[in-house]
């Protein structure tokens, strides 16, 4: 059960603060590069503490790190299908399915898994603000209560301008 717990609790961290873009069109923000987290000053640890998005042709890439797990990749593909995108955490590998998709301006990214029979959700959704600062909203499942989904939000100042 401890082995199961740790898993989880790495699935929530790499649930609680990525970001991400689509193909360049011009009323989806762009938010490829390197974010750095401005608040909460402390985070906790399930908050990424930095995320770095990129893209290719045809997949989302994010990396995010955090004091704890280190860096966790992720792959999401652009055109919105189904995609997989194994993690290792802890020498356990993770089984993920992915899938992002655009409301109006904000990006939502959804990552699922199966542990121990449960198919269990994380979801982020993005938005940039008038400042350039990056919003992630997260949710995901409470791991040590057992109650409702637990929802987080962290925003980001863009590292590389």
């Amino acid at each position: 059960m401890a082995r199961i717990s740790s898993v989880l609790l790495a699935l929530a961290i790499v649930a609680s603060g990525a970001s991400a873009q689509a193909a360049p069109v011009q009323d989806k923000p762009n938010v490829a590069g390197t974010w750095k987290l401005s608040d909460p000053a402390q985070p906790d640890q399930t908050t990424a503490t930095q995320i770095v998005v990129s893209q290719d042709a045809s997949l989302l890439t994010v990396v995010m790190t955090t004091g704890q797990m280190g860096a966790i990749k992720t792959t999401y593909n652009l055109d919105g299908s189904p995609g997989k995108s194994p993690a290792t955490v802890n020498g356990t590998t993770i089984d993920r399915t992915t899938k992002m998709s655009w409301n109006d301006r904000k990006l939502t990214l959804t990552n699922t898994t199966e542990v121990g029979g449960q198919v269990v959700e994380f979801k982020r959704v993005m938005s940039l603000g008038a400042d350039g600062s990056m919003t992630v909203e997260s949710t995901f499942p409470d791991f040590q209560g057992g109650g409702a989904p637990i929802t987080a939000k962290a925003v980001y100042k863009k590292a590389d301008r």
